[in-house]
């Protein structure tokens, strides 16, 4: 009975004499990342358990994992084991080590915060294979996916005046969210308003920008006010459909050219100074002072002062012409000219009246 009872109490106490603390792990994991990045998560060990450890590790408990969630992860490295033994303490320092876990997130899955459940596992004790498991620890980390995606924005002029036949409107598209575009396109609208787009690519790289213009054909608009919208779509690299448009304010300007018939007193005066020509060519002097006369006053009433100009200098000549004659063969034809010199005088005196006016 006496043994016994020693060997109950050394049952009894065996709990107090071999127990040990547990040991230390520290996590370093990356808070957000995008889909498609490799994540470490590295684990550190820290001994304070009291004694050596043995096969200690860390894995990845999938069970603990949502089964929608599981497709879309790629374990890479999913258990990892610490270096055994792993000492206690030596000059007052702890025994450390240090192993890394490594998934990817893939393609298909939905931006959001996701729970990654990690299990220890290990022994303690002086015996080569340890004496006593460790018990176990575990540690759910929060890791935020990222999906990546495009946002693209169009930078342009929001009014363009038009005053030719053609016009170009630049434009900028900008993506200022972290995934790549692509299938961009550009159109506009309304189809009243021709136009041809230039655009030298159909893909934009995160913190990208993209130059283009559109060519608009206003040959047949009128002028006036119009309304050019324009269209882009884009998608990410799930091929999901994006969108985005802007409005342009067109002022059509353009001067038209008109053709306008000449007024009727400006034929009188080509009639007129036709007859002019003629008669002088014919040396016919009188006559052809009085069709310049004429012509001259018909000019005058058209507005057209460069004929009506033109008049009075060929009217100068041909009286200059008869000045210089030596002889004049009798006195009528010498008062003839005095009258008609009278005429001329008078037509120049209205025509530079008329001009005098006009310039008031």
């Amino acid at each position: 009975m006496k043994k016994l009872a020693l060997f109950l109490m050394f049952l009894i106490g065996m709990p107090y004499v071999l127990s040990y603390d547990n040991v230390t792990l520290e996590y370093d994991y990356p808070s957000q990342v995008f889909v498609g990045e490799e994540i470490e998560i590295k684990v550190k060990l820290t001994n304070t358990a009291g004694n050596n450890v043995w096969e200690c590790k860390v894995r990845i408990d999938k069970e603990k994992i949502l089964d929608y969630v599981l497709p879309f992860i790629d374990f890479k490295v999913d258990e990892a084991k610490f270096k055994a033994p792993l000492y206690y303490k030596k000059h007052d320092k702890y025994g450390e080590d240090q192993v890394s876990l490594k998934i990817v997130f893939k393609k298909g899955i939905r931006g959001g915060t996701y729970t990654i459940p990690i299990v220890f596992s290990g022994r303690v004790g002086a015996c080569k294979d340890g004496c006593i498991p460790l018990p176990p620890q575990e540690k759910k980390i929060k890791i935020v996916v990222i999906v990546p995606k495009p946002f693209l924005s169009i930078q342009t002029n929001k009014r363009v005046e038009v005053k030719t036949d053609t016009v170009d409107i630049p434009f900028v598209l900008k993506n200022s969210g972290t995934g790549k575009a692509k299938n961009i396109v550009i159109t506009t609208s309304p189809g009243e308003l021709p136009t041809k787009v230039d655009l030298n690519s159909t893909e934009l790289d995160p913190e990208g920008e993209l130059e283009g213009k559109i060519i608009l054909d206003a040959s047949q608009l009128s002028t006036g006010i119009y309304t050019l919208d324009i269209n882009l779509t884009y998608s990410d690299e799930n091929y999901n459909n994006s969108g985005k448009k802007e409005t342009v304010e067109i002022v059509v300007t353009k001067e038209t050219t008109t053709t306008t018939t000449p007024p009727p007193e400006n034929d009188k005066g080509d009639t007129y100074y036709a007859q002019g020509m003629q008669n002088l060519s014919d040396k016919s002097y009188e006559e052809a002072i009085n069709s310049f006369i004429d012509a001259e006053f018909h000019y005058l009433n058209a507005g057209n002062t460069e004929k009506a100009l033109e008049c009075r200098t060929q009217i100068e000549n041909i009286i200059n012409l008869l000045n210089a004659e030596k002889e004049v063969e009798n006195t009528d034809k010498y008062l003839l000219i005095i009258g008609l010199l009278i005429g001329s005088a008078l037509s120049g005196i209205g025509l530079t009246v008329w001009l005098y006016n006009k310039e008031l």
